[in-house]
């Protein structure tokens, strides 16, 4: 009778044994699982995010070029007309005209090549002042004009500039963070994958000694 308490006893023991092991591989298997699950998501969100922000980079660093090119080219074709009705009135403004186009041109071409922000805004800052001259000088002729459509293109391409350069160090900064959570994951994903293997393996055994435990016959 001894021997047979003794024997059940020991199996209780074991199983008591594995039962404190489930509990413990269990709870830890199902916390870093949830992190792990946590972090894919906000990998995931990551990458998505360096892909927009590619994206939004690719479209500012043509587009400011694209509109300062627009402003330069609806310009052109305002003074040109004004010039010629000048010329036709022959207005003595005219020279004066001249000389501001010419001043604005050396400015439209440095705008074109400009890497500097502070230094753009100078630039567009003067041709400003050189189109309230000239919107002056058109009205002492006699003709009304005004520049604001092309100093609101200038202001777009200025704020396009002032958005691509505020981005431009986002994907790589995403890139780090996107690194660092993949790093992570791996690190889980070895330990949940440890996990699971001796989780079956407790299971299995504590199926066996549970088997055992019902086959014990007491005399």
């Amino acid at each position: 009778m001894t021997e047979i308490m003794d024997s059940e006893r020991l199996i209780e023991l074991v199983i008591d044994k594995h039962n404190r092991f489930l509990e413990t591989f269990n709870f830890e298997f199902f916390e870093l699982e949830s992190r792990s699950n946590a972090a894919k998501q906000q990998l995931d969100t990551i990458k998505r995010e360096i892909e927009t922000a590619e994206s939004r980079i690719a479209v500012l660093n043509e587009k400011y070029h694209l509109l300062f090119h627009q402003a330069k080219k609806q310009r052109e074709e305002l003074f040109a007309q004004v010039i010629d009705r000048m010329r036709a009135n022959k207005a003595a403004s005219i020279h004066d005209t001249i000389r501001t186009t010419g001043r604005i041109e050396e400015l439209e071409k440095k705008l074109q090549t400009s890497k500097n922000i502070e230094d753009e805004e100078k630039m567009i800052a003067e041709i400003k002042k050189y189109l309230c001259d000239f919107e002056s000088a058109a009205g002492k002729a006699g003709i009304t004009v005004t520049c604001r459509g092309i100093t609101d293109i200038l202001d777009e391409a200025n704020s396009s500039h002032r958005e691509l350069l505020s981005l431009q160090g986002r994907p790589k900064e995403h890139a780090i963070s996107a690194r660092d959570h993949e790093k992570q994951i791996n690190e889980s994903e070895g330990r949940i994958r440890w996990l699971k293997h001796r989780i079956e393996s407790h299971n299995s055994a504590l199926a066996y000694w549970m088997k055992q435990k019902g086959g014990i016959k007491v005399d």
